[in-house]
C-alpha cells in the first residue's frame, strides 16, 4: 500500500455486482479476492431487491452497497469504481470466480512491466481445469446469430468461423492482444478506467465488456490476455436458457452495433 499526497493508494480495488446469487458462491469469490499478496479493497454492489445477501460477507473486510433494485451491471460497477478508495488498478469481478493466491500480484506485475497495457485478463478455466474460450474478436451480427440462435446440430458447419471468433487459431497458451475482453475478470488501470467514465450505462446487461474493451483501445490502451495467471469461472449461460435474458441480449446487441457500426457478416 502506497501513499500519494498523504492519501492511501491501494494496489488494487475491485467491484463485484450481485443479484439474488447463492450466498455461499458470492462469499467464496469475495474471500478468494482478499487472499492476495497486495493491498486490496473490495466493494460489493447488490442489485437484489432485498439486503438478504449482506450477511454472506459477515467477517470479511468488504464494503457493501445495496441499490434495492436492479440498476444494471455496468451502472452498478460504475458506482463502485467511482466510490472506491484510490488505487493503481481496479478489478471488475464476476460473483462466480475463484481467484487462486498470487493471481492478482502476478497480473499487477505484468501491468507494471507493460505500461502501454490498459486492461489485462488471465486464463479462465472451468472447474475441471479446461479452458473457457472467452477471448473474442470484434463480432458481427452473424457471429451472434450462430452462437445464440443456431441449433447446435449445425455447429460443425460453422466451426472454423466460431474458432476464429474465439481466437482459437491464436490459441490460449501465449500472451496476446485481444479485441474483446471478458467481463468476468478485467483488471484495469484505474486512471484510464475513470478517464473513460467506466462502463456505458446504456447497456443494462451484456456487451458492456465488448464496449469497454473498444473504449480502452480507442484510448490507445492495449487490452491483453496473460495466461500465466489463472482463475476458475463457475459459468452458466443464462441468456441461452431464459427468454427474458435473450431479449435483454438482443437490446444490448443493437446498442452495441448502433454505437460501433453494424457489421453483418
Amino acid at each position: 500500500m502506497a501513499k500519494e499526497n498523504g492519501c492511501v493508494v491501494y494496489d488494487c480495488t475491485a467491484s463485484m455486482v450481485i443479484y439474488n446469487n447463492l450466498p455461499e458462491v458470492v462469499r467464496r469469490t469475495a474471500a478468494s479476492f482478499l487472499d492476495t499478496e497486495c493491498s486490496v479493497q473490495l466493494t460489493i454492489v447488490d442489485n437484489s431487491p432485498t439486503t438478504d445477501l449482506r450477511s454472506a460477507f459477515d467477517g470479511l473486510p468488504v464494503s457493501y452497497h445495496s441499490y434495492g433494485k436492479n440498476v444494471g451491471y455496468g451502472r452498478a460497477h460504475n458506482w463502485a469504481i467511482f466510490q472506491a478508495k484510490p488505487s493503481k488498478y481496479h478489478l471488475v469481478l464476476n460473483p462466480d470466480i475463484l481467484i487462486p493466491p498470487g493471481t492478482i500480484r502476478s497480473l499487477i506485475t505484468f501491468m507494471e512491466n507493460n505500461p502501454d497495457v490498459g486492461m489485462v485478463c488471465p486464463r479462465i478455466l472451468n472447474e475441471d481445469g479446461s479452458d473457457q474460450y472467452l477471448n473474442k474478436r470484434y463480432p458481427s451480427v452473424m457471429d451472434f446469430f450462430i452462437r445464440r440462435f443456431m441449433p447446435h446440430l449445425f455447429d460443425p458447419l460453422f466451426r472454423r468461423r466460431l474458432d476464429h471468433y474465439e481466437m482459437r487459431d491464436v490459441g490460449y497458451d501465449e500472451i496476446c492482444d485481444v479485441e474483446v475482453m471478458t467481463g468476468a475478470f478485467m483488471l484495469c488501470r484505474t486512471n484510464v478506467l475513470k478517464t473513460l467514465a467506466g462502463f456505458d450505462p446504456r447497456y443494462f446487461l451484456y456487451l458492456e465488456d465488448f464496449d469497454l474493451s473498444r473504449k480502452f483501445q480507442q484510448n490507445s490502451s492495449r487490452t491483453v490476455y496473460c495466461p500465466q495467471a489463472t482463475v476458475i469461472h463457475y459459468w452458466t449461460r443464462e441468456s441461452h436458457k431464459n427468454i427474458r435474458m435473450t431479449m435483454i441480449f438482443i437490446v444490448s446487441m443493437c446498442r452495441y452495433f448502433n454505437k460501433w457500426g453494424w457489421k453483418w457478416l
